[in-house]
Formats: structure tokens, sequence, C-alpha cells
């Protein structure tokens, strides 16, 4: 299914995250985070896989800061003791295939072509970095466990919790507050649809390189979301709900 995070920037009520709403609403209204890890989390669990919630800071190419909120959920799946991070949920980032992982050392990992990770293993956290442009863009960080030395799991009710605080949490959260992406991975491609500061752009990804971007009106915008992700949004100018988060 797409993601989109435009109902989340203009402030439009918080998401349902019960497993049926999910199913009526992602392949018509595509979805942010919370929305595509839940979604795959059931399935997962459904058909039999030990499944598990990470909670995540989300970093983009930023430090870590003591006190930052965790905006982000991905899904590790255990299948014979080796460990498989999901991540459905990251827009265009979102990597294309399961990354199997040590968890134990630091290592770097290729799943396709043009798509290569590198997990960092420090004593109290790891970092995820995805290699763009020969090289690595630091993606998010989440915790390891001080009794297992593995990864520091979450369940439900912190993933409820966590996209409330999303919603009304204080501060700038930029997937609500800073830019809109509407994003679809196909069997070869990854098109990324990002408004931002009012401009409209659109990104493909062939391979883990761009092959395309270009500069687009709201029109046009609107129209290769319909196109190309297949959601119906009304086509105006998007503006944002000014709420305030304090």
């Amino acid at each position: 299914f797409p993601y989109q995070n435009l109902d989340l920037y203009l402030g439009k009520p918080k998401v349902n995250l019960s497993i049926s709403t999910l199913l009526e609403t992602m392949s018509v209204r595509g979805g942010h985070c919370y929305q595509h890890s839940e979604l795959m989390f059931a399935v997962l669990e459904h058909v039999g896989f030990h499944v598990e919630r990470v909670a995540s800071y989300v970093l983009l190419g930023k430090e870590f800061r003591e006190g930052m909120p965790l905006t982000h959920n991905i899904l590790m799946v255990t299948i014979d003791d080796e460990k498989y991070l999901c991540d459905p949920g990251f827009a265009a980032a979102s990597p294309r295939f399961p990354i199997k992982l040590n968890m134990l050392s630091t290592e770097e990992v290729t799943i396709s072509e043009g798509s290569t990770y590198r997990l960092e293993v420090q004593d109290q956290y790891y970092q995820l970095h995805w290699m763009m442009k020969e090289s690595y863009l630091l993606m998010y960080r989440f915790e390891r466990s001080s009794i297992t030395g593995s990864v520091k799991t979450s369940d439900r009710e912190t993933a409820l919790e966590m996209c409330r605080n999303l919603y009304e949490g204080p501060g700038i959260i930029p997937i609500r507050d800073k830019y809109v992406k509407i994003s679809l991975q196909t069997n070869d491609s990854t098109l990324d649809l990002y408004f931002a500061d009012g401009s409209y752009t659109l990104r493909i990804f062939t391979k883990g390189r761009l092959t395309e971007q270009r500069s687009l009106d709201y029109t046009e915008f609107f129209h290769l979301v319909k196109e190309m992700c297949h959601l119906e949004f009304e086509a105006k100018e998007i503006t944002k709900k000014h709420n305030i988060h304090s």
C-alpha cells in the first residue's frame, strides 16, 4: 500500500489502528508509519511468524539528542534464531526487503542492487544507516536491552501511545509539521512525491539510483498521486493547518 502523511500534515483526526479499519482504509487511502507497521505486524503474526515491535528515534542524518520523541516503529522477525528487520512505513526510504542482521556486531548488508545498509551496534543502542550517493545516511536509532544484549522490543500499547503523541505531542515533528511524502514501491522502482516549503517534487529511484527528478505544480502533483500511487485527494494547494503543540 502507498505511504502518505498528507492527512497528518493537514491536521486531520488521529487514525484508528484497529486491524479492521486498516484493512478497510489502507488500499484506498494509504497511511503513515504506524498504519503500515501495525498492519504488517498483524499479517506476519497471523501466518505464524515471531514478530516484535521496536520503537525508534528518526534521525535522518542528525545526531541523537536526549529527550527526543520516539516517532517510528520498525518490526523485528525471528526465524530459527536469526533476526530480520522489516520497515514497511518509512516512505521512499523503506528497505525493499527484510534485512537479515546478527545484532551483535556492526555489519554492512546488501539486500538488493542499490540497497545497502549498515547496522551500527553500540553497548546501549543500534543505529541503521542507508547507503545514498556513495555515503551513508543515518536513518534511525533504537535501543539495545541490557538484559538480553539484543534489541529492546515494545508492545501494542506503546505503539498506540506513540501514535497518539505523533498527533498531539509538543514541539516540531517533521513528519507532522515540515513536509508531505506520498510514496510507493513497485517491483523495480520507488516513486516519491514530496512537498515542502511550497514546492512540489517527483523523484523516481530505480535500483537505488535517482533516475528522474522534476518540479511540479500542485495539479501535476495530485494527478501523479492518482496515476502512480492510486490515491485520490482533492487537487488544491497544500496549506498547513497551524496547530499549537506546546
